[in-house]
Formats: structure tokens, C-alpha cells, sequence
């Protein structure tokens, strides 16, 4: 008991030895996402947004997060059957599906020189509103026409990367995300196993820290 009250006082005269310290930033760059086990291309674009940084010490910071990210995926396959037609022909739609998120994300931040490791949790509310492609007339899924539904407005996120300061102001980062919630769900025959299908995206841009 003794030990750990000596390790509470400890911690505790540290934190409050420390200069800590608020920082406002913006950042932004460029992101590649697909969604996982559709066999889908990656969709390419961008995200940017703000950040502020609370430096509780030299090695360790916490970093509150707010970005808009462009992601989705590009050519998901999708096949059904026409029924309604001779011989049941099989009817392919291949399509794109753009995802937008305000993403709200916690990320600790360790630091080492100028190099720095980040990981942490993130929140994503889609705010995009895409048009749904649907099958040709008569050749749709029983119950629903379109080519994918929207299983999900809402994703978790767990976020790792790295970083590396080039001035006390000016980084430059590159991270991972991966999507712990089916955003869509494909009307379909295809067969695409058990896996999961999930948000999965790559990202490197350049921040900036206000003095």
C-alpha cells in the first residue's frame, strides 16, 4: 500500500512539475481507402482539419482531433439474376461508393527527438448524402433495387502512425485507420466469404502548429 501511494505522490508531483501547454494546428494531405473484402479498388482523395495538442510533457502528448476525410471505395462488384427475363441472364453492376466523415479522434502522441508515434481512437459520422445506384429495371434483388445499402452512419476508429517534425511548427505524418463497423452492406449474389467489410484507409499530409 505504501509503494503505491509513493508511486500515486510521484506521478502526481510530475504532472505538476511539467509545463504544460495548449497548442492549436491544422493539417491536411492525402488519404487512399477501400472497403475490406469486397475485392474493391482504393478511392483516393483528401482530408484535412484542425487539431490542438495538450503537451502534458517531453514525451508524452495528447491530441484532439477534428477532420473532414473523404473515403469510400471505387468499383465494388455486385451481381443478381433477372429473374423476369428468359434463360435468367446474371446482370454486373460495378460501382463507386464515396464516403464522407467528420471524423473526431483522440490520439496519443509520444515523442522521440523529432520523430513521434501516434495511436489512439476515433469517431466518424458519415456526412455525405450519395446517390445509390440501382439495378436495371427488372433485374434487382427481390426486396431492394439498389446496387448497396447504408448499414451504418457511424464508424469507430482505431488510428496508428508516425510523424516527424521538420521545426517546432511544420510536420509531416502518415497513419492508418482501420473501420471497426460495416458501413454498407451490397444487395447481391456475389460471395465475398465471411469477413467483415470494413473502412480501411492510409493517409500522409503535412500539420502546422500555431505558436
Amino acid at each position: 500500500m505504501k509503494k503505491i501511494l509513493l508511486a500515486i505522490t510521484l506521478l502526481t508531483f510530475g504532472f505538476s512539475n511539467a509545463q504544460v501547454s495548449f497548442k492549436p494546428g491544422v493539417k491536411a494531405g492525402f488519404v487512399s481507402s477501400t472497403i475490406t473484402s469486397y475485392g474493391a479498388d482504393y478511392r483516393n482523395n483528401f482530408y484535412l482539419g484542425a487539431y490542438g495538442t495538450l503537451q502534458l510533457g517531453k514525451v508524452y502528448n495528447m491530441q484532439f482531433e477534428m477532420l473532414y476525410i473523404r473515403q469510400g471505395a471505387e468499383n465494388i462488384s455486385s451481381v443478381t439474376t433477372n429473374y423476369n427475363a428468359p434463360n435468367y441472364p446474371t446482370v454486373v453492376r460495378t460501382v463507386d461508393v464515396p464516403l464522407d466523415y467528420l471524423s473526431l479522434n483522440l490520439i496519443n502522441k509520444f515523442n522521440f527527438d523529432k520523430f513521434n508515434l501516434q495511436i489512439g481512437p476515433g469517431l466518424d459520422i458519415k456526412v455525405s448524402e450519395e446517390k445509390i445506384p440501382t439495378y436495371p429495371q427488372g433485374g434487382g434483388v427481390l426486396y431492394d433495387t439498389n446496387v448497396y445499402s447504408i448499414n451504418n452512419d457511424v464508424d469507430l476508429t482505431l488510428n496508428i502512425g508516425l510523424g516527424y517534425n521538420f521545426t517546432d511548427q511544420l510536420g509531416i505524418e502518415a497513419r492508418m485507420r482501420q473501420g471497426l463497423i460495416e458501413p454498407i452492406y451490397v444487395n447481391g449474389e456475389s460471395y465475398y466469404g465471411s469477413s467483415s467489410h470494413l473502412n480501411r484507409s492510409f493517409m500522409v499530409g503535412l500539420t502546422y502548429t500555431f505558436k
